[in-house]
């Protein structure tokens, strides 16, 4: 007999993808508290800029940066100039700022992190 754990997994995190449904990652959000982030309202957005000193840190960041764009499957719009990457990102089916996009900046921060001794 099939239990509802069988049909859903034994792992919490896990989802069913019901062609034509939008999942609660999907769904507009309000602004992130713990995310160092500006949250834009006009278009909704959320913004970074990310400064450097060091040349082939700044490099290594944006191939870094696109790698995982790449690999997520979710892209944000980067504004290159040297010694400053800015970053907008949002759900563009949307037009507005969900789950999906506040994990992406929290990858990002990541990364930024791994080039100045941060975590």
């Amino acid at each position: 007999m099939l239990t509802l754990a069988d049909l859903l997994g034994d792992q919490p995190d896990e989802a069913i993808d019901i062609p034509g449904t939008i999942m609660t990652r999907d769904m507009p959000i309000k602004a992130p508290e713990k995310l160092d982030w500006a949250y834009r309202q006009d278009p909704r957005r959320l913004t970074k800029m990310f400064k450097f000193s060091d040349e082939s840190k700044y490099n290594a960041f944006v191939i870094d940066l696109l790698e995982h764009q790449s690999e997520s499957g979710h892209h944000g719009r980067i504004t290159l100039q040297y010694p400053q990457v800015k970053i907008e990102v949002w759900t563009h089916s949307l037009d507005d700022v969900t789950d999906i996009d506040v994990e992406w900046a929290v990858s990002v921060n990541e990364i930024y992190g791994g080039y100045h001794g941060q975590k």
